[in-house]
């Protein structure tokens, strides 16, 4: 303390005569910089070494000065320390000599044979505490801080828990830099932080150490009487066995990606464009570390608050070396999903010749971001980031607070009011304190709450900067006579950071309004903000933010965002490959009737069956490499009927499984493929059935691509599926190189259209956004006509139940007819009857075999005719499980008569009514695969074709491929966690869910929906 106390006395000589400043990078960088500027930096020398990119220079005001502007200029972070002397370098010599007499006396301690060690910063390395005398003591002033070599030293001496004693820590940063150059796994732990200086505060850091492995006594902490009882806690979360994978990186090594590390919350990295631009990333959640982010509650969505997209524009221009945000339009709210999180980024354009940049917010789903995914990239904020200028500080808000003449303003209750409102801000957002009227202008004093974590890293917290917004609310509730709706921030323009990390604040908000040459939206208003710290000083300032009113239903919506658990099908291009021929395919065969005249190829050879592919293999010819077979379906499209098509479809899965069963079986072909060539199986128009040139569509094929899907999943790598246009002979060349196509771009299913092989992708539905519903060919809870009737096969089953009461409660559906195999005896159908009942609903429920044609062709026309059919959900079903190995035919025709059959049915039979709903309950099988249920994804991929056919017509029709319901019903009771691994990485949905699916599915112009989470 004596030496600390008395050097600091004798620094006062030097005042105004030298600078420091740090530089983000390291010392050979430095070093170069400063020889780079000859003259302009002379006398600047590098003054300590923190890390591996973190440096302190001083020397002469102006040089130094200059060196900062010159790593700014280039891009590297630097800026001034507020001090007015030049430390560690030459201008200490000026007082060398009464440092030595005014500490003249020191005598160090010797601490040999104990167990404290001393690291000194002068010499890089372990000291002996006797050299600690008076000269040590000044040449510490003197001579350059070492604090990298002797972080090292330390490190290589097996030390990994590093304390910083300070009130706040500034060397954490270069701690952990010097941390992942040496790659080793050390902490750093500080102990008093700005604003946080009590005991809590310490007892948090002694916790921290305590984790990091430090011996802590923490009787101190107790009552002595009675002696604290002490409890071993387990090691580690499970005792048996450790699940978790082994990382193969370092956490936070961000640098190894080629990224360089951002030390802020949410913004983890950044990288410098070749172009001259840079672009930061994080990652945002409602949940986790940034879980405050869910408390910011609007219209009941959670939005990221535009205040938080001011302050990543902030970062974003420090980081580039701008002096703020000229201007920040808000164009898309920014909602954070439920589950899940987006990946966010904050793109800076170059400078331009005044300094200026170009800026704007993107974000995309977590999911969009794996490999093959469409860049689903939604920008929610465009604008300009202001020159850096040496600007001077704004006013403040000192003096008298709240200023003589301010009216007190009620703040009980304030928070209760504005959710009723439509803003449910939570714990993390309520940080206004007190507001008072003065004048026209409003002020109050807000705080960062506890719930939203600390402010460190933040320029200002965005929770705290939306605080100061508040009282705007508090004002519209208790003066306004006017009801324009919700106000959300949607232009910033002048905003200057003036201090960072502010936990508590002054505000001001003063109202601007446009000039008359300026153009405004109706209903918009300007305030300009003033934001200081608790004694007035400038903390933030907002030259003039424009309030705009929000849509509520646009906000819900998410505007553009993909809908969350929704999922259509979507066939893209296949991703280009050089140049192939047929040529390029040499040992591949044809297998059965050569329909395609691929044989024609040179050196193609032509087996009429398996048996007789295994009888060449028998005589020694050598494996294929893939093996090419034409399975047709019969089915005229033009001619056959709905049922007649499902008799052909399940001939054809049953004849391909036979196929299948028997290429698995043959050890030889192993590593063989069987390419399946089909003709119309599959659809590929769009959403409103515009013309993709498929012609009509042979819903009879359908079944093999679900059939195959599912083998595909149980043996990966064994199975080809191309489909083929159903009205045009593909020649046979192009068929032969979109067959090696497929196999050397190793895509498992194709579609050939006009000689291009396309390929198929789960995409994101695009939510319509409150679109017409007669645009949209959607169909909303009011779309269904009050007086007609709803039919739902399975109806007294788990899912059937859900779905009519959820019609009865949610559609305003009053007439219900239920049909199940044992109807009003199914368990549960007379609690469920008097349940709807209850709801004001009259229901049957009636005893139908749904694989009867006559039978459901009764049922449909019982139905009262004062009450018309007016909608059909098909939730009937039957799993008859077994590997494709072990699958039978039988098997299989029981699980397409419940499901394909009986769609064919119900098809037929309201082929000629006026219907509104006509929803079959598909499964993600059909679409995606699933081991184990080959039988079952052949039904439902006819389901889904059939759907697609009645929309050809002109008919109503969705198709809901659903994931696993977690609930477990009559189809799923039995499976066991086996059976539920199987699922390919589906969660169970919830039944809130699922209904929440089903009703935004409908709104949806595409027949398929895959719905999963």
């Amino acid at each position: 303390a004596k030496v600390v106390a008395l050097r600091s006395k004798a620094l006062r000589r030097l005042a105004g005569g030298g600078a420091m400043a740090s530089l983000g990078v390291g010392q050979d960088r430095a070093g170069q910089l400063l020889s780079g500027l000859g003259d302009q930096a002379a006398g600047v020398g590098v003054a300590a070494v923190n890390g591996p990119s973190s440096t302190v220079v001083s020397g002469p005001p102006e040089q130094v000065a200059a060196v900062v502007a010159a790593c700014q200029a280039v891009g590297e972070r630097a800026r001034l320390i507020e001090v007015d002397y030049a430390s560690h370098g030459p201008q200490v010599d000026e007082i060398r000599g009464e440092l030595m007499r005014v500490l003249e006396g020191i005598r160090p301690l010797d601490t040999a044979g104990s167990d404290t060690a001393f690291y000194s910063t002068v010499t890089g390395g372990r000291a002996v505490t006797t050299d600690l005398d008076t000269g040590y003591w000044v040449t510490n002033l003197r001579e350059r801080v070492r604090f990298t070599d002797a972080v090292e030293a330390l490190l290589a001496d097996g030390h990994r828990v590093f304390i910083e004693a300070s009130t706040h820590p500034v060397l954490t940063l270069g701690l952990q830099e010097t941390f992942d150059e040496a790659d080793i796994a050390a902490v750093t732990v500080p102990t008093l932080r700005r604003d946080h200086g009590g005991q809590a505060q310490l007892l948090h850091s002694l916790a921290q150490a305590f984790t990091a492995g430090v011996d802590v006594d923490w009787s101190a902490a107790f009552p002595a009487n009675p002696t604290p009882r002490t409890v071993d806690l387990p090691t580690y979360a499970f005792q048996r066995q450790r699940y978790w994978a082994t990382a193969t990186g370092r956490v936070g090594d961000v640098g190894a990606a080629g990224l360089q590390r951002v030390e802020h919350p949410l913004l983890r990295a950044a990288v410098g464009l070749a172009g001259g631009g840079l672009v930061l990333t994080g990652r945002v959640s409602a949940t986790g570390g940034d879980g405050w982010l869910g408390d910011h509650v609007v219209a009941g969505a959670s939005l990221v608050p535009g205040a938080a997209l001011v302050e990543w524009a902030l970062r974003a221009a420090d980081e580039a070396g701008c002096g703020g945000v000229e201007e920040l339009a808000l164009q898309v709210p920014l909602v954070v999903p439920e589950s899940g999180g987006l990946r966010v980024q904050i793109v800076v354009g170059e400078a331009a010749e005044d300094g200026r940049r170009d800026v704007r917010v993107y974000s995309r789903p977590d999911r969009d971001a794996e490999p093959g995914a469409d860049p689903d990239w939604v920008s929610h904020a465009e604008g300009v980031l202001s020159p850096s200028t040496a600007s001077t500080a704004a006013d403040g808000l000192a003096g008298v607070w709240p200023p003589e003449g301010a009216k007190p303003m009620d703040v009980e209750g304030f928070y209760e009011r504005a959710a009723a409102a439509g803003y449910a801000y939570g714990p993390s957002f309520q940080g206004v304190c007190a507001v008072w009227r003065d004048g026209a202008d409003l002020l109050a004093e807000v705080a960062l709450p506890e719930a939203a974590g600390d402010a460190d890293g933040f320029g200002i917290h965005p929770a705290l900067l939306d605080a100061a917004l508040h009282p705007m609310l508090l004002a519209a509730d208790t003066e306004s006579a006017d009801d324009e709706g919700m106000r959300l921030p949607f232009a910033w323009n002048g905003v200057s950071l003036w201090a960072t990390e502010a936990t508590t604040g002054r505000v001001r908000l003063s109202p601007r309004h446009p000039s008359p040459d300026q153009d405004g939206a109706a209903g918009e208003r300007g305030l300009r903000v003033v934001v200081t710290d608790a004694m007035g000083a400038p903390v933030l300032t907002v030259d003039s933010l424009m309030m705009r009113p929000a849509d509520p239903g646009q906000l819900r919506s998410g505007n553009g965002r993909g809908a969350d658990g929704l999922f259509t099908l979507d066939w893209i291009p296949m991703p280009g490959l050089l140049d192939v021929d047929a040529s390029d395919a040499m040992g591949w065969v044809v297998l059965g009737e050569d329909s395609l005249h691929l044989a024609e190829e040179p050196g193609l050879v032509c087996h009429p069956d398996l048996e007789a592919l295994v009888a060449a293999l028998d005589d020694g010819a050598p494996p294929p490499a893939f093996a090419v077979t034409y399975l047709p379906a019969d089915g005229d499209p033009a001619e056959a009927g709905a049922v007649a098509r499902a008799a052909d479809g399940l001939a054809a899965v049953g004849e391909a499984l036979e196929l299948v069963r028997g290429w698995l079986a043959e050890p030889r072909l192993a590593d063989a493929r069987l390419v399946v060539v089909t003709r119309g199986a599959v659809s590929i128009d769009g959403p409103h059935g515009e013309d993709s040139g498929d012609g009509a569509l042979n819903v009879a094929a359908a079944g093999l691509w679900g059939l195959l899907r599912s083998a595909q999943a149980e043996h990966p790598d064994r199975f080809v599926l191309l489909d083929l246009h159903q009205a045009t002979d593909s020649a046979a060349g192009e068929v032969a190189d979109a067959v090696v196509r497929a196999v050397r771009a190793d895509e498992p299913q194709v579609a050939l259209r006009a000689g291009r092989p396309m390929v198929p992708r789960l995409m994101r539905a695009r939510d319509t956004g409150g679109a017409d519903e007669a645009e949209s060919e959607g169909l909303t809870p009011a779309g269904l006509d009050p007086d007609g009737t709803v039919l739902i096969t399975g109806g007294t089953g788990l899912l059937g139940g859900l779905v009519a009461e959820h019609l009865v409660r949610t559609w305003q559906v009053k007439h219900l007819v239920l049909v199940s195999r044992r109807g009003p005896d199914a368990p549960g159908a007379p609690e469920l009857a008097e349940r709807l009942s209850d709801f004001g609903a009259r229901v049957g429920i009636v005893a139908v075999d749904v694989t009867d044609a006559d039978a459901v062709a009764d049922v449909v026309a019982g139905i009262d005719s004062a009450y018309p059919l007016t909608g059909v959900i098909h939730a009937a079903g039957l799993l008859d499980d077994a590997m494709v190995t072990s699958q039978t035919r039988e098997q299989v025709a029981r699980v397409w008569a419940a499901k394909a059959t009986a769609a064919a049915h119900l098809h037929t039979a309201t082929a000629d009514l006026p219907l509104r709903m006509f929803v079959m309950f598909s499964s993600a099988a059909g679409v995606v695969g699933n081991a184990g249920q080959a039988g079952y994804a052949a039904a439902n991929a006819f389901v889904d074709a059939l759907v697609a056919h009645r929309r050809a017509l002109g008919l109503p029709g969705h198709s809901l491929a659903w994931g696993l319901w977690a609930q477990a019903s009559e189809m799923t009771g039995h499976m066991g966690r086996a059976d539920l691994t199987r699922l390919r990485g589906m969660k169970p949905l919830s039944s809130e869910r699922g209904l929440a699916l089903l009703d935004a599915a409908c709104r949806f112009a595409h027949p398929l929906m895959v719905a999963v989470d």
